[in-house]
């Protein structure tokens, strides 16, 4: 059995994820990275990123009506050493259930509510089917985060596809092109920290616009809806 971290008051607690997201040309990413060492430090600054993100939904299908709005996605995060991704005693899971964002609320971020629980021991995948989920997805994210001002985190990554139902072995890229995407991610830690957490991350596209254009994306593409055909 799997054995997840315990909290006060028997709740896991929320937090408010704040964002920014933009795509970067390959050839850009030299450059943007640069950038980042001369904002965050210098080139120790950069913590190299591989994640393995498996989406979960429900193993039994919520009838139809308005209860169906209830079902969220979790998502199985493995964090893995890049320098040793094979050794899964170095693995890090944590489930994440990412809420509904807020639509068209006209802040200068996308927000939404964010819980993430870690898993300390056992199998992480058969915890989720013990809680009623089964395999829906699977991606794996490369490359690297700066944290800049000790608030807000800069990713800079790739995402790749499986060729091989869970062997990260077989990742291709995503994207033939090369692109980067860009995320610049704050937490708030309560609901009124989320004004001013947007104020800044708008205040910090001017830093990266000669390189990556930074938007709200729209909150129809960040909902954690369950993909029923119906």
């Amino acid at each position: 059995m799997a054995s997840v971290k315990k909290y006060a008051n028997a709740g896991i607690p929320t937090h408010y994820e704040c964002s920014l997201h933009g795509l970067l040309a390959n050839d850009h990413e030299p450059q943007l990275r640069t950038r980042l060492e001369a904002l965050c430090g210098d080139t120790e600054a950069a913590h190299r990123e591989l994640h393995h993100e498996i989406s979960c939904i429900p193993c039994v299908e919520t009838p139809i009506g308005p209860l169906r709005r209830e079902d969220h996605v979790l998502r199985l995060r493995i964090e893995m050493d890049p320098k040793d991704p094979l050794n899964e005693e170095k693995y890090t899971n944590t489930i994440c259930l990412l809420g509904h964002p807020e639509p068209r609320s006209g802040r200068g971020a996308s927000v939404r509510p964010a819980i993430f629980a870690q898993v300390f021991s056992g199998n992480a995948a058969q915890f989720l089917s013990l809680l009623g989920y089964k395999y829906n997805s699977e991606f794996v994210r490369k490359g690297y985060w700066f944290l800049y001002r000790s608030i807000f985190k800069v990713i800079v990554s790739q995402i790749y596809r499986l060729e091989e139902e869970g062997n990260v072995q077989s990742a291709q890229p995503a994207d033939p092109q090369g692109s980067w995407i860009v995320q610049v991610v704050a937490d708030a830690m309560s609901q009124e920290q989320v004004p001013r957490m947007c104020e800044q991350l708008d205040e910090l596209k001017a830093l990266f616009e000669d390189f990556v254009e930074l938007v709200v994306v729209d909150h129809a593409f960040l909902e954690n809806r369950i993909p029923y055909n119906n």
